[in-house]
């Protein structure tokens, strides 16, 4: 009884704080480049780039909500502009309570960076996602309010539940702003993307009526040369979708493992905040060409006095490769 209980006011919380967003979104956002902007495909050091999210949320109130995504790019240099292409792919599954709501996403990015001066210190890229996704909900363990009339205890519904899958088309574009500067120090980041353009329908209804609101994306972030040990990676992003806006700011503090000039072992800590909603702990090891993070979110909006402050834990694993030959210039990217 008391569980239930915790659920109602969960949900009546969910809507009281205005928390109706349509899309899947991480804490650590830049560890998710191509949710972030498709224009990110392409722009890092080396030749190809492997990302896999993981992130659970709501143990503490109800069936936690789990969200896995991964993606891949590649990038090609133009031997005599030094401009990037890029081609990325991106696929999710986001499964959320008791209805075991399924969402399945595929997209395929493409990008273009150039140069916008001589030097090749300051690259504008722009980009574009073509996604295609699925959705499933299970009725089996949902109870409508026609079940609980006197006349019908727990008897067959009369709610229209015969469509139980949908599909739909997605298109996105993004652009971005790279600075680059002579010692590869204090580089600079920033971008601005807009998914859903097409506003796709999504409903189980087959009516129309249901469309996604477009979303706004805009980012910015930096890497601070402080020390030859110590760096600061500041980042902050802001979302809009329909009436919700999601705000998150924070920085790392990185430690250099070893002396070299481009370090390639290094630990991260910081503090990171999502506004009105949760405190979140990172920590992140990079081991040559993989990269490792963790974070816990602390419930700090409403919902905490029945999710005990308890938000989900959150893992990310990123491997950048090098395919020997694949290009025959370097641009230097960097690691944001």
């Amino acid at each position: 009884m008391i569980r239930w209980l915790k659920i109602f006011v969960f949900f009546i919380c969910l809507s009281i704080s205005g928390l109706k967003a349509q899309d899947i979104h991480f804490s650590q956002f830049y560890s998710a480049p191509l949710l972030q902007n498709p224009a990110n495909a392409g722009f890092f050091n080396c030749d190809y780039r492997l990302v896999a999210n993981y992130k659970v949320q709501w143990r503490s109130v109800t069936v936690p909500f789990k969200t896995f995504h991964a993606s891949g790019d590649i990038r090609r240099i133009n031997s005599k502009k030094k401009g990037l292409f890029g081609i990325g792919i991106d696929a999710s599954v986001d499964k959320t309570g008791d209805s075991k709501f399924t969402t399945t996403q595929f997209g395929l990015a493409g990008s273009i960076h150039r140069p916008l001066d001589n030097f090749n210190h300051h690259y504008l890229g722009g980009g574009i996602m073509i996604g295609f996704s699925t959705a499933n909900i299970d009725y089996t363990n949902l109870v409508f309010n026609d079940q609980y009339q006197v006349f019908n205890p727990l008897g067959p519904t009369q709610e229209n539940i015969s469509l139980n899958t949908l599909s739909f088309f997605d298109l996105s574009a993004g652009l971005t702003y790279n600075f680059i500067p002579p010692s590869f120090q204090n580089s600079f980041t920033m971008g601005a993307a807009v998914f859903h353009v097409n506003k796709p329908v999504k409903s189980f209804f087959d009516d129309g009526t249901s469309k996604i609101y477009r979303k706004l994306v805009l980012n910015a972030g930096a890497n601070l040369h402080a020390s030859s040990r110590f760096e600061f990676y500041p980042k902050f992003q802001y979302s809009l979708q329909g009436s919700n806006q999601e705000i998150v700011i924070g920085s790392f503090l990185r430690i250099d493992l070893d002396k070299m000039k481009n370090s390639k072992y290094g630990v991260y800590l910081g503090p990171w905040y999502r506004w009105n909603d949760a405190l979140v702990i990172v920590t992140r090891f990079d081991m040559d060409q993989m990269s490792f993070a963790f974070n816990y979110d602390l419930n700090m909006s409403k919902l905490s006095d029945v999710s005990e402050t308890k938000g989900g834990p959150e893992l990310s694993i990123i491997y950048i490769g090098c395919i020997p030959r694949f290009n025959k210039k370097i641009v230097f990217c960097p690691r944001f």
